[in-house]
């Protein structure tokens, strides 16, 4: 028994990193929203044959991006050349004056056995501008391993990664299945109570067979639910730690400049995330 639930926990923390392995962020879909007009995000990718390398690539580009964006000039070879040497990108971004704080990456090997990365990045809104940074698009929610601690609590884990809907139903879920096979158990015990009493009385004999058969029956169903409550416990923990975040509802400005060869307009946009 012992060696059967330790090859059980082997498997589901398999299972749990293995989704967590090819799990993509949700910016790889849809860049997140800054939360002051400080400041953008970016996203840029690269590939060499480690992590490091391709992630320097992406990098560069990011530099690269930045410094065309603001009106300035790097070069990239230098950049790239630091960047193996192992200098750290933000004493890069001190040096040329082009902000950038790298807020996540997320890396996939290839086929041909090389790494492909990319970075999301924090850059300078506008030239001569300080940006503000804050900790990124999952700044107000839990990380996966907080999420799945919570979750010894059905449901928390989910809340805390802004899916409250979902959370709610799995801790309602888990405390009607519990309470389903302690409702069971009880009146299996009740029955078997019956069944007891009855013993001897030979009148009532078919009367104490029906109780014994409910006994059974009531019995069986509990430990069905209770291992089905178990089942679902395990999906739980699993779900908190592999979903991503839910981003919340937000406003967020930005300001812009519209030229043209004889006019330049500011302009005021504002967005609103569902």
């Amino acid at each position: 028994m012992k060696h059967k639930f330790v090859l059980l926990l082997v498997v589901l923390v398999a299972g749990i990193l293995d989704c967590q392995a090819k799990r993509e962020p949700s910016w790889m879909k849809e860049l997140p929203l800054p939360s002051n007009n400080t400041y953008i995000f970016v996203r840029e990718s690269g590939e060499g044959k480690t992590v490091t390398e391709a992630m320097n690539m992406a990098l560069v580009r990011v530099f690269q991006n930045t410094a065309n964006r603001l009106g300035k000039t790097v070069d990239a070879l230098e950049i790239s050349e630091a960047l193996r040497k192992g200098t750290n990108y933000v004493t890069i971004s001190q040096q040329y004056e082009i902000p950038i704080n790298k807020v996540d990456q997320y890396e996939v090997r290839l086929k041909n056995g090389s790494y492909w990365v990319c970075v999301l990045c924090q850059v300078a809104a506008m030239r001569n501008v300080t940006p503000i940074w804050d900790k990124g698009e999952r700044a107000k929610n839990d990380d996966d391993m907080v999420s799945m601690t919570k979750s010894l609590l059905p449901g928390l884990g989910q809340m805390g990664k802004g899916h409250y809907g979902e959370g709610v139903v799995a801790l309602v879920g888990e405390v009607a299945l519990v309470a389903g096979g302690v409702g069971c158990y009880y009146m299996a015990q009740n029955q078997y109570k019956i069944y007891n009493e009855l013993e001897g009385d030979n009148t009532r004999k078919l009367e104490r067979l029906e109780a014994y058969t409910s006994y059974n029956n009531l019995k069986n169903t509990s430990y069905a639910v209770w291992g089905l409550a178990g089942a679902v416990y395990v999906i739980n923990l699993i779900r908190a730690y592999t979903m991503e975040p839910k981003p919340e509802k937000s406003f967020a400005m930005s300001t812009s400049l519209i030229s043209t060869p004889n006019t330049v307009t500011p302009t005021l946009g504002l967005t609103y995330r569902f």
